[in-house]
């Protein structure tokens, strides 16, 4: 997300998520939803298999 320059907030909007639901991801106060996780693919651009595929860290995304 740094590399984008987004914020929680920004990433929220673009999956259609609320900021609360992407602060709760990233503090790991709950396990995503399968449908979670594809809004987060869906805004930045990548697919479920390309978000669990190995070499990828959350600073690649």
């Amino acid at each position: 997300m740094a590399e984008r320059g987004w914020t929680n907030y920004r990433l929220g909007k673009e999956a259609g998520l609320s900021q609360s639901t992407i602060t709760n991801l990233f503090n790991r106060n709950n396990a995503p939803t399968i449908p979670t996780l594809e809004a987060v693919c869906r805004a930045f651009g990548i697919t479920l298999s390309q978000f669990f595929s190995e070499g990828n860290t959350p600073a690649e995304l």
